[in-house]
């Protein structure tokens, strides 16, 4: 079940976002001409410990951002039934449906 958007927050989101990538990739893209120039020296240590850094930083700015949806599923609740030898992860918002119809089905037997 996907969450529904704000779009007044996702076009914010869409125009800074977007900036700040394009901020990023700039600055990725002035990095690599020193690779070719006569004018620096560096070994394959400095490579690595620069790459690191900088997918290190990628790698928890990706978390911070999947964050929001691993929170969803912690709200997740645990349903038993017999017959089942493990109980089954559901969201709260489908145990919800599942409520509701069930309430429906007896109101329509009565």
């Amino acid at each position: 079940m996907e969450r529904e958007v704000n779009e007044e927050k996702r076009n914010k989101f869409m125009e800074y976002a977007g900036k700040r990538v394009n901020n990023v990739l700039h600055d990725i893209q002035i990095l690599e001409p020193m690779a070719r120039s006569n004018s620096y020296d560096y070994t394959k240590q400095d490579i690595e410990e620069m790459f690191n850094a900088m997918q290190e930083t990628l790698n928890e700015a990706k978390e911070e951002f999947y964050k929001k949806f691993e929170e969803k599923q912690k709200s997740a609740k645990k349903v038993f039934s017999f017959g089942n030898t493990m109980a089954t992860t559901v969201s709260k918002e489908e145990v919800e449906e599942v409520v509701e119809e069930m309430q429906e089905e007896i109101t329509t037997e009565e």
